[in-house]
């Protein structure tokens, strides 16, 4: 039998579903006898309560919709698993689910959302006001953003890193270790408004640095592919750079493979640094600095806002909040083999 229902119970206890029903909700008037029989009967069967039915009789599911870009991207899995567990705690299921990093995919998984019973959803966005973020807006469900958002659309709340003070303390610090050609692989391809903000502010901390003269900040684009990779590479070492930094962690984890083939040592000749503090990046030898953006306490906050909102009946807007980066110092940065004046 693959489900047991309440009629099951019944048939085999040999009372009537009204019966199963109340005993399984503490109501009605019974013996001690037929309560006991019906409860054993129902462990016995192994039976498990239909969240649907449970859900039409009440005002919410305690269900939360959870979408973000890539699972095998361990900073997402990380954020993912920080929202599961505080939304477990506070009672909640999730419904998860990925976009790959494309619209398209975004929105089949909210067109699928949509079509259930859930209280709310929490997104990390694409970079364009798609049909799908639309569908969700139109429908006023409780709905935030972590970690990107969708520029122009005001009308929900996120919760989002601040790159500025993570990025002037990392550019500072390899100006103190005496750096003067700092690289910088920016992926504007992901069409994400954060990460592409994660260049400008790395060019405002070049700017800010007075021992860095014209031509100090090398940045270059690339996508997920290793060929457009190790052509950024190919073009930060042509430059004469002796730092690199990262906007997005899988293009860096791509980039120490190419450092290693090239026999350049990561510390020494070349210093990295990269986004996301993942758990790789402390596996390595040397470990790899970074520049945190607090996904735990993002993800925190994020279902922090949520279950506000779906608490207060007006449904009014959260306040968006900008959680500081930070930069955390490690062994694949020193000053480089040769100072330069």
């Amino acid at each position: 039998m693959a489900y047991v229902t309440i009629r099951d119970i019944a048939h085999k206890a040999g009372v009537s579903i009204a019966a199963v029903s109340q005993i399984l909700h503490g109501k009605g008037r019974f013996s001690d006898e037929t309560r006991e029989l019906v409860l054993n009967t129902v462990r016995e069967m192994g039976y498990v309560p239909d969240q649907r039915a449970r859900a039409m009789r009440s005002a919410q599911t305690k269900t939360i919709g959870l979408l973000v870009p890539d699972l095998r991207n361990p900073y997402f899995a990380d954020l993912v698993s920080s929202m599961e567990d505080e939304l477990y705690a506070r009672g909640y299921s999730t419904l998860i689910g990925t976009s790959a990093e494309t619209v398209e995919r975004q929105d089949a998984f909210i067109g699928n959302l949509l079509g259930q019973r859930i209280d709310g959803a929490i997104v990390v966005p694409q970079g364009v006001n798609s049909p799908g973020v639309q569908s969700l807006i139109a429908r006023e469900l409780p709905l935030v953003f972590v970690d990107r958002l969708v520029s122009g659309v005001d009308s929900v709340p996120f919760v989002v890193s601040d790159p500025y003070p993570g990025i002037r303390e990392a550019v500072s610090e390899l100006v103190r270790l005496g750096h003067r050609h700092i690289g910088f692989v920016s992926h504007s391809s992901l069409g994400s408004f954060n990460v592409n903000e994660r260049e400008a502010a790395f060019r405002s901390a070049v700017a800010q640095e007075a021992q860095l003269g014209q031509g100090a900040a090398v940045v270059v684009d690339c996508d997920s592919t290793y060929v457009s990779r190790k052509a950024g590479l190919d073009h930060l070492l042509k430059a004469g750079v002796t730092a690199i930094m990262c906007a997005y962690s899988p293009d860096m984890i791509t980039m120490i493979g190419l450092l290693h083939d090239r026999g350049i040592d990561i510390g020494g000749e070349m210093s990295v640094i990269s986004f996301d503090d993942i758990a790789v990046f402390r596996l390595l030898t040397p470990q790899i600095a970074i520049i945190s953006q607090q996904a735990e306490d993002m993800g925190r906050q994020g279902v922090d806002m949520l279950l506000d909102m779906i608490a207060d009946e007006d449904r009014s807007r959260g306040e968006s909040r900008y959680v500081p980066t930070s930069f955390v110092q490690r062994g694949s940065v020193g000053a480089p083999l040769r100072r330069v004046p």
